[in-house]
């Protein structure tokens, strides 16, 4: 919740939204923050985009439901009407994450490590305990965490974040408006050895990682450089945490993935595109635009058409399990029948 100096009232609220607010109702009642339909307060905002959640909805002490044109009716308060319901609670996060934030200390710190060589903006803000390499260059009003090493000539653009203890190794570019979360590891070396009797022989990856506008990658995050060419996330691209992506992989525009999803080397995917939790892509596949993949789907050959798909056997009760997977092994016998 934010402090009350710093909330809005409904009627500047819908303004920003540029939504409709229904009557009867005031539209100077002052909103403090957002919150889910359950546990909204008199002086909070919600959302409703689910008829899953009708009955929270029937319920709500909300002060205000941001709702879709089809659903205002069932609102027990006043409304905030426009369009994509799920779209408008989205920038409504923003409206308050606004109101709510921490003021930032603005500059570089005197405890930060810079080259002498890297360029860094004017409105460009460095955290404590921060390594900047040589011939670094970073736009302006980046911000970057305390702790984050920055290899030799990183590119960052304008307004991208960096949080705390981020390793950008050498020569990685990232676009503009970005956001790179705690721990995520962005160009290191991906896996590739070639035998050499009993032992092996590290293949060094002499290419690079290449991140579009927009993107966001979650804390935790590995994303290997590539070895010959470049490991490439185009724009609008979103990784939930801990997702690895291997050495010369390319994610097409818009495409989301989310946590615990690992892609092998050299498999592109396309745009607009969801890889659902706990998923794994071997290596040197084509995924098509707009394919949907399912939670912990194991994906080991190319998808050339859009849609949706699924792999792997639901949670089920263990005896039922066990009868299955006897059946499974005789499933190509009983075919054959």
């Amino acid at each position: 919740m934010v402090s009350p100096e710093k909330g809005i009232t409904l009627r500047e609220l819908a303004k920003k939204l540029n939504a409709e607010l229904s009557m009867p109702g005031d539209p100077e009642t002052f909103v403090e923050g957002l919150n889910t339909l359950s546990a909204a307060s008199h002086n909070e905002v919600s959302f409703f985009s689910r008829k899953k959640y009708l009955k929270d909805l029937e319920k709500t002490k909300a002060c205000a439901v941001i709702i879709g044109e089809e659903h205002k009716g069932l609102a027990p308060c006043q409304t905030l009407v426009g369009g994509d319901a799920y779209l408008l609670y989205a920038n409504a996060t923003h409206i308050f994450r606004e109101l709510n934030a921490e003021p930032v200390a603005n500059g570089i710190s005197e405890l930060a490590d810079i080259s002498p060589s890297a360029k860094i903006s004017s409105s460009a803000t460095i955290g404590s305990f921060c390594k900047i390499s040589e011939n670094v260059e970073i736009g302006s009003e980046v911000t970057i965490g305390s702790g984050v090493i920055i290899g030799n000539s990183v590119k960052i653009e304008d307004k991208t974040h960096v949080y705390s203890n981020v390793s950008i190794y050498h020569s990685v570019s990232i676009g503009s408006n970005c956001i790179i979360h705690s721990g995520a590891v962005v160009g290191s070396d991906g896996l590739g050895f070639a035998r050499d009797g009993e032992d092996w022989v590290k293949i060094e990856h002499l290419g690079s990682v290449i991140i579009g506008n927009n993107v966001e990658i979650g804390s935790n995050c590995s994303i290997d450089r590539g070895s010959l060419g470049d490991t490439c996330l185009d724009d609008q691209v979103k990784l939930d945490n801990k997702v690895h992506l291997a050495h010369n992989v390319c994610i097409g525009r818009a495409t989301v993935i989310a946590a615990n999803t690992a892609i092998a080397g050299s498999t592109t995917i396309g745009k607009n595109c969801t890889i659902s939790g706990g998923s794994g892509i071997i290596d040197n596949l084509n995924i098509t635009d707009s394919v949907h993949i399912t939670a912990f789907s194991l994906v080991i050959k190319s998808i050339n058409k859009p849609g949706t798909y699924t792999s792997g056997t639901p949670l089920m009760e263990h005896s039922l399990w066990k009868r299955n997977a006897v059946a499974f092994k005789r499933l190509k016998d009983l075919i054959k029948k």
